[in-house]
């Protein structure tokens, strides 16, 4: 039986991180795989972290499995942390979150949770994250693509993704980025945010928000427009969370799916289902990664260790954007690159064909998605003339 099945092609991504190993190059530039990275090509352990792991290594009696919630205290902080402890619906116990194997456990558990809830199909703005597709395909959902960014203006369209939104009902889901848009860098405005949940209130489908870099793109606080506006003005919704980004704990795979209920009664309900879900596909999640965001977020002094430490990472990425920008500037290409500094978080994706992209990876060792999206991280002080020398060359 095993004998049938044929070898399948590389993940595009991981290929192309596998390609740029392989490439003996000394001047190539990784612009591909979705990590922080400093300008000397590290992803360090942040500060924060390292103390709350070594803490919790010193005091740890037990390796008993953690209950199917996740980590003691982990949902309650994660709640907290993206609506604020004084929001009225935290208080009412309407939110409840539920700790998942990073946010790709929560979109995979949010799909058949809303699949089990009768949904067949999910809708999302096109382009999106890559994943998103295999995730939430796997649990029987067909995802349906809505035209959401103009890649040759670099702007969202947001008269075409609300032409297919308006066509939205009680039967159907709606995927949106929290914030930092992956691939685009482009997110949406507060006021288009509210026009789209005048819809939703409207028609009654339901709003799956998947939050994957929260702190990345103003702060903590703003970023959780999106989420808070939810919960305020939507019966029911679903948000995948993760702590991979902000927290810098992309192997310990922790992430949380947060469930909004119109009760406490609702909420509690929903989570039965989570739980219920995450027992035929995982039974409990890792206890590593839960344990230390829960360490951090309720030591004060942690908690402030860890928010300065995201913040520096935000500047940074915002000051690789204006790097860039600058660079174009100087080297004559105008405003043609001017976009990037209007955009948030990590990605921005480059107004180029994927036969591009190969010619930017053959011709000068530079590493991007087929779609043109690149990781600001990897952009610095010593390979950005190179970039932009290659933009020139290859796009123009």
């Amino acid at each position: 039986m095993l004998s049938d099945l044929k070898l399948l092609p590389s993940d595009s991504i991981l290929g192309l991180t596998a390609a740029f190993r392989a490439d003996p190059r000394e001047d190539k530039i990784d612009l591909g795989v979705g990590v922080f990275r400093t300008p000397d090509n590290k992803t360090p352990v942040m500060k924060a972290v390292r103390r709350a792991q070594a803490q919790l290594i010193e005091s740890e009696e037990t390796k008993v499995y953690l209950p199917p919630e996740g980590a003691p205290g982990f949902g309650d902080a994660i709640v907290n942390l993206l609506f604020g402890a004084d929001n009225p619906a935290v208080k009412d116990g309407r939110i409840r979150a539920v700790q998942t194997p990073g946010g790709c456990g929560a979109l995979r558990i949010g799909g058949e949770m809303i699949k089990r809830a009768g949904a067949k199909s999910v809708h999302v703005g096109e382009p999106t994250w890559a994943n998103h597709k295999p995730l939430l395909g796997a649990a029987g959902l067909e995802v349906i693509a809505l035209p959401f960014y103009n890649k040759e203006n670099c702007v969202i369209d947001f008269e075409d993704f609300m032409g297919g939104i308006t066509k939205l009902g009680a039967n159907d889901v709606l995927l949106l980025h929290g914030c930092c848009h992956n691939p685009t860098g482009s997110d949406l405005t507060r006021e288009q945010i509210d026009v789209i949940f005048d819809v939703a209130e409207k028609q009654n489908f339901t709003v799956f928000i998947d939050t994957a870099y929260h702190g990345f793109a103003e702060s903590l606080e703003d970023d959780a427009y999106m989420a808070r506006e939810a919960v305020l003005r939507l019966p029911s919704a679903l948000i995948s969370y993760s702590c991979s980004k902000n927290f810098g704990i992309y192997r310990e795979r922790t992430g949380a799916l947060i469930a909004v209920g119109e009760s406490a009664e609702r909420a509690q309900a929903l989570v039965s289902h989570m739980t219920s879900l995450a027992r035929g596909m995982y039974s409990m999640p890792p206890g590593h990664g839960g344990l230390i965001v829960s360490k951090i977020l309720h030591d004060t002094d942690l908690s402030a260790m860890w928010r300065s430490e995201l913040a520096d990472m935000r500047e940074a990425v915002i000051g690789n954007r204006e790097l860039l920008v600058k660079a174009a500037q100087e080297m004559q290409l105008g405003d043609q690159l001017d976009f990037i500094t209007s955009q948030r978080g990590m990605f921005s994706m480059l107004p180029v064909t994927k036969e591009q992209t190969e010619i930017f990876r053959e011709k000068h060792g530079i590493y991007m998605t087929g779609d043109g999206r690149i990781n600001m991280c990897g952009v610095n002080t010593g390979n950005v003339e190179a970039l932009v020398a290659a933009y020139k060359d290859v796009a123009l």
